[in-house]
């Protein structure tokens, strides 16, 4: 029997970690309600005001929001089943994302003190989350790194209070900056992340965000039908309903378990950049993709009958290719053959790019399913080159 250490790197018996069983825990999805809230300011915003600015504004807020999320989950997924006190810490983070949202619901010149506070508040329960397991010496990770990538970072996020916009946003992105380039030094903590976290348990946490973001586009077209009942408002719900439907079954019948097995095979390979990739960053697409699509959906609720603003179309278009465009990356950086990926991205901005932008003159809730029906018609390609293909091994 071995006596060494099961915590630390080189360890026999943890070489390969099996943790792909740890389930998700009832405070994560307590604290993912924050998110709820966070994706129907978004949204709204969206529709009230489909410009480009506003697009960029929305990505370039929403994007530390996401940030802060993806962190607390890999921290969660890696010590939770420890640490009871885990669980704490999780909910006492939850009023960070609270202010960061209604900083930007209120206005983020007016509000970028409270917005800064917020993201600094979630820094500092990291480094709590990070500074119990190295203070019980069941991780290798230097000290300086936590410090570094959560208290020093909350320093910019807090002196950017007295600095006046816009170059406190210059801060903002010093900040995030600095966090993402940590990353890609990985001494002392290949093994205490990429080795040691349950795949199944980040794809879930992942998967129910994505939930959430579609359910804003259920919950946008349901509500605008309750304030103006009408038979095209119930159309443009009932078309955006199965849009949403045909992206989720895209999302869980086909994405989800072929990440799975890609990420397992990154791992058993020690393509770390590649897992930190696939988990950190490529999901922001389709998450900030479907936010779009929300916003378009709950446009053409309200207004069914005339023809959707070209800023919502574009929303829509941009939406599902960008969806797509999650996919693909995510496929690529995992070793699936270009040739393959290439052909389904093309039809999938080809499809609804196409409905969108050749259904102007129509009503709202035409548009609405004519990109449904792209949607379909890719679904059952795809399954016929997934067909096609799988008989050619």
């Amino acid at each position: 029997m071995s006596t060494a250490d099961p915590a630390l790197p080189g360890s026999p018996a943890h070489e390969r970690p099996d943790r792909d069983e740890r389930p998700v825990d009832w405070y994560e999805l307590f604290f993912d309600l924050v998110f709820v809230a966070v994706i129907a300011i978004s949204a709204q915003a969206l529709e009230e005001g489909p410009g480009l600015w506003v697009v960029i504004e929305f990505v370039l807020l929403f994007f530390p929001l996401w940030w802060a999320w993806v962190n607390l989950m890999i921290s969660n997924n890696l010590y939770g089943s420890r640490y009871p006190s885990m669980g704490v810490f999780v909910v006492a983070a939850m009023p960070g994302p609270a202010a960061m949202a209604i900083a930007m619901a209120s206005g983020i010149e007016e509000y970028g003190w409270l917005y800064a506070s917020g993201a600094a508040w979630i820094r500092l329960v990291l480094l709590l989350i990070w500074l119990i397991p190295y203070g019980a010496r069941l991780v290798a990770v230097p000290l300086w790194r936590p410090l570094g990538y959560n208290l020093a970072t909350a320093a910019l996020w807090m002196g950017s209070i007295t600095v006046e916009t816009p170059y406190r946003y210059l801060l903002w992105v010093a900040a995030v900056g600095a966090e993402m380039i940590l990353l890609v030094f990985r001494r002392g903590f290949a093994f205490e992340v990429y080795e040691q976290v349950s795949i199944s348990h980040l794809l879930e946490r992942i998967g129910l965000f994505v939930v959430i973001v579609i359910g804003e586009a259920v919950y946008l077209g349901v509500t605008g039908l309750a304030r103006h009942p009408t038979i095209g408002g119930a159309a443009a719900a009932l078309c955006g309903f199965l849009a949403c439907a045909l992206l989720a079954r895209a999302f869980f019948r086909g994405g989800v378990p072929r990440t799975a097995s890609g990420l397992d095979a990154a791992r058993r390979a020690g393509s770390y950049s590649a897992m930190r990739d696939v988990v950190m960053y490529f999901p922001f697409i389709a998450v900030a993709s479907l936010t779009l699509i929300a916003a378009a959906v709950g446009s053409a609720v309200a207004h069914p009958v005339i023809p959707l603003s070209g800023g919502a179309r574009t929303l829509l278009a941009v939406g599902v290719s960008g969806f797509y465009l999650c996919n693909a990356v995510i496929g690529l950086r995992l070793g699936r053959r270009v040739g393959r990926v290439a052909v389904l991205f093309g039809l999938a901005m080809l499809l609804p790019t196409l409905a969108c932008l050749l259904t102007g003159g129509l009503q709202a809730w035409a548009t609405v399913g004519f990109v449904a029906l792209a949607l379909l018609a890719l679904d059952v390609i795809s399954g016929a080159l997934g067909a096609h293909w799988y008989a050619r091994r």
